[in-house]
């Protein structure tokens, strides 16, 4: 997957139908890829992404000591 052809318009329908409900960074890179499951490659990729962008996606990512996949919840 290339970042540089990322749809940001399907990336924040993908977060916003998550609502006020917690999501994983493996659940943003499966929907965006419809269902085929994320390698570790991509999934580090959507991370970034979901960093980078957060403040335009209105969502911030939930402090943890157990590390593994990110959770996210809305910045709202």
């Amino acid at each position: 997957m290339n970042t540089a052809h990322i749809n940001l318009d399907k990336l924040r329908n993908i977060v916003q139908k998550f609502g006020s409900h917690s999501f994983t960074t493996s659940q943003v890179a499966t929907d965006y890829l419809q269902g085929d499951n994320a390698s570790a490659l991509e999934a580090h990729q959507f991370e970034d992404l979901l960093k980078r962008h957060a403040a335009l996606l209105a969502i911030r990512p939930l402090p943890s000591s157990a590390g593994g996949d990110t959770v996210w919840v809305s910045a709202m």
